[in-house]
């Protein structure tokens, strides 16, 4: 390697050059705690989209071939920018078909979706929340509607059923003008809060002086809006529901009805708890328990991440804040006996201060306890009108201009966390979005699909750094594993709200099947659980939607349990 005079050969210089410099650094950067390891393959597998402007990714199998399609919601600002469906072709490479599909969606300025299975049918169909045009453009696209024809016709292309469907507000003329929602979506979701047995759906607003709006699900492809009947309008509630990211449906007091909580920029969030009788009622204030005191913060939350990070069987909460520290909200209904939250930021380690936008909780290291991952995108600290030039002077905001480096937040195994950034291969540095995770490779492991924002004036590039996506494949240990897939009967067929319990020994966890979260993003709807060293599972219990209970008992690990829900015996 070296010649006489002690210098490096031409030949030597040559291989370093060809990367094994890089592979000496790779190999002398230390591991993360719990030996976490991820590394980006957006690129080689046809996913990366340099200079997208996408808000979070949704994972679903919407062509039922077995393996995990993306769809990407994108704000369409310059030419190239269109909404992506990125199909699996089996080998984990993406190819993007949304053309062909038919949810494309020009100039739909698109910010979340949704797959849900609306009509049970076995196919995922498709909710996509967008924005009204700007910059010059004439083409108003409202949040739309797509029926899955994969059932019907056997291909699984998409029809835009918004208009047919009634998925309009009531009383609103501009709605029934263009044939759907025509104001700015924050974020959308799937729940059954009614309990028979088909999702509903529940639609934010990030306009401050226009409300939500909760459709119930009639059946036959027909929705009807009651928001104010179910009690969940906010408008003269807050003085600024600016509703940004998904909403959260979880049944917090576990009463066997899904609660709402509602996440909102510059005023409080709000939890609506589930009469029964199709109304909710906001706790949110209410002095004595069933009450969420804690969600009072006024900070800029977008969406929100739920796990039983302390493992004592209720559900917690993480709020994503741009504008102060996230924050930890601990549910103590086992402690109490009765639903009420403890922020428990600043002794759990979740307090980072980077302008977190989205979330996701994931067991990554599959020890058993659950992980959180913030995609960060730096303070909202610049107006966008002076970067922006030709922004309407009427509507007024602080956007994120810096990029940020994103955080892995490793659960020490009490609800704790420590910061396992460096030398996990996940730090991606970029103005952030949203963030889901999904086991793409089927090794058990838990990857990150991570967007990123680029900005846009008239077409053209206005912020210094484009973003793109991220697909950062997870390395995977030793530890076991189980995958839990479900399928609703009297439930849902996706059945959103469905609480899954593994028991392996001294180890007990607890986790919900949810159809969104943080930023306008959704996860795998096939649930991961780690287990450490443990080598058995001793059971595993399902509590449906329909609040029927079914225990499997020592299911084999390192497999995907497909559970069907039971039809209950005749008395």
């Amino acid at each position: 390697m070296w010649n006489a005079r002690g210098a490096v050969s031409a030949a030597v210089l040559a291989w370093l050059a060809s990367g094994a410099l890089g592979v000496w650094a790779q190999a002398a950067t230390p591991r993360a705690p719990g030996g976490l390891k991820f590394v980006d393959e957006a690129a080689q597998r046809g996913v990366l989209d340099l200079a997208v402007n996408s808000t979070g990714p949704t994972f679903g199998d919407y062509d039922n071939d077995g393996d995990l399609d993306v769809f990407v919601p994108v704000e369409d600002l310059a030419p190239g920018l269109h909404d992506r469906l990125f199909e699996n072709d089996g080998k984990g490479r993406f190819k993007d078909v949304a053309a062909e599909r038919g949810v494309r969606n020009p100039g739909s300025m698109s910010r979340g979706a949704v797959f849900c299975d609306l009509d049970n049918d076995g196919d995922l169909d498709l909710l996509t929340a967008t924005m009204p045009p700007g910059q010059g453009r004439e083409r108003h696209v409202p949040t739309t509607l797509y029926r899955n024809q994969r059932i019907e016709n056997g291909v699984a292309n998409f029809d835009d059923v918004t208009r047919a469907a009634g998925l309009m507000r009531r009383g609103n003329p501009n709605d029934a003008k263009i044939g759907g929602i025509g104001d700015t979506a924050g974020g959308v979701g799937c729940a059954d809060y009614d309990n028979d047995g088909d999702l509903d759906l529940f639609w934010k607003n990030a306009d401050p002086d226009i409300d939500n709006a909760l459709f119930r699900n009639e059946g036959n492809w027909q929705f009807v809006d009651v928001t104010e009947s179910a009690g969940v309008a906010l408008q003269g509630k807050l003085k600024d529901s600016n509703a940004q990211g998904s909403p959260n449906w979880v049944d917090f007091d576990e009463d066997g009805r899904i609660d709402l909580l509602v996440t909102n920029e510059r005023d409080s969030k709000v939890l609506f708890r589930n009469a029964g009788d199709g109304r909710f009622e906001d706790i949110t204030r209410a002095r004595r328990p069933p009450n969420a005191l804690p969600f009072l913060n006024p900070g800029n939350a977008q969406g929100a991440c739920i796990a039983d990070f302390d493992h004592d069987g209720d559900m917690d909460v993480f709020l994503p804040m741009a504008d102060q520290a996230g924050r930890l909200i601990a549910n103590r209904l086992r402690e109490r006996g009765t639903l009420a939250f403890e922020d428990i930021t600043a002794r759990s380690g979740a307090g980072v201060i980077r302008g977190a936008r989205g979330c996701v909780a994931a067991d990554f290291d599959n020890d058993g306890h659950t992980d959180l991952y913030l995609n960060n995108g730096g303070p909202s600290n610049v107006l966008i009108n002076d970067v922006i030039s030709d922004f309407p002077p009427f509507v007024q905001f602080y956007i994120a201009w810096e990029p940020a480096e994103n955080t892995l937040l490793r659960n020490r195994g009490d609800g704790s966390f420590e910061d396992a950034t460096r030398g996990s291969g996940a730090e991606s540095l970029g103005i952030g979005s949203g963030v889901g995770a999904a086991d793409l490779n089927d090794d058990g492991f838990a990857d990150l699909f991570v967007t990123e924002r680029t900005y846009y004036a008239m077409g053209k590039q206005v912020s210094a750094q484009p973003g793109k996506n991220r697909l950062l494949i997870n390395t995977p240990n030793r530890n076991g594993w189980l995958k839990i897939k479900l399928e609703g009967t009297r439930s849902p067929r996706t059945p959103f709200g469905a609480r899954v319990t593994v028991v392996a020994g001294d180890l007990v966890q607890h986790q919900l099947l949810q159809s969104a979260h943080g930023y306008n993003s959704t996860n795998d709807s096939l649930l991961i659980f780690g287990l450490g060293s443990r080598t058995t599972v001793d059971r595993v219990e399902v509590r449906w939607p329909s609040g029927l209970v079914q225990t499997i008992e020592k299911p084999a690990l390192r497999q995907t349990l497909r559970v069907v829900e039971e039809t209950p015996r005749p008395r």
